[in-house]
């Protein structure tokens, strides 16, 4: 993973922390600074592919985190 993932990624999963909700694509792009809305698209996209977060398509808020714990318990 690289590390702009990654800080996506911590970013994350600290919002939905503190709101109890996952972020919307404007909120990430302005949490991290960047102007692209498209970009957070791809990085979260990519995020998703490689199971660290779930969405659904057309809602806001929709990014939902993935808990690995269980996977990585049944896989001992």
């Amino acid at each position: 993973m690289s590390p702009r993932w990654q800080i996506v990624l911590d970013f994350i999963k600290a919002y939905t922390k503190i709101h109890g909700i996952g972020p919307s694509y404007a909120v990430l792009a302005s949490g991290l600074k960047m102007k692209s809305r498209a970009n957070m698209h791809r990085i979260v996209m990519r995020l998703e592919k490689d199971g660290h977060l779930e969405t659904k398509t057309r809602k806001y808020y929709s990014i939902k985190l993935v808990d690995k714990s269980v996977n990585e318990i049944v896989n001992l």
